[in-house]
């Protein structure tokens, strides 16, 4: 499983910072830094004896109120950096397709906090 969280954090981290599950408890007390993203597995599930079909998604956060440029482009940089990505190597070749549905607008508690989700099936071949 940490193949995946490194694959997918390779594909959005040069436009967004990327953390697993959650933003860093240790950093409590201090700002939040926007944008963001939390990258999830919270279900898998075993295809057969050689695959898994794991549920994959990416929560984006941002600070901007109600300009929503900002978000809705990153959404669509993550969305195009991670949809139909084929990879291959020693350990695995995975597959990872939207799922339905895959877009979703999130209401955050704080009124100035914007959040967006993206839902992807991940297919995962393990050689």
């Amino acid at each position: 499983m940490l193949e995946l969280y490194t694959l997918i954090n390779s594909k959005i981290e040069s436009f967004i910072n990327a953390f697993v599950d959650h933003y860093p408890t240790d950093q409590e007390g201090a700002a939040k830094i926007y944008p963001y993203a939390e990258i999830n597995f919270p279900n898998s599930i075993p295809n057969n004896s050689f695959s898994d079909n794991d549920s994959l998604t990416i929560d984006i956060w941002d600070n901007k109120d109600t300009d929503i440029r900002d978000i809705e482009g990153l959404t669509d940089m993550i969305h195009k950096a991670v949809n139909k990505t084929q990879y291959n190597d020693s350990v695995m070749n995975v597959s990872i397709y939207r799922d339905n549905p895959y877009r979703l607008k999130i209401p955050d508690p704080e009124i100035k906090i914007q959040r967006r989700q993206l839902r992807y099936r991940v297919k995962v071949y393990y050689k």
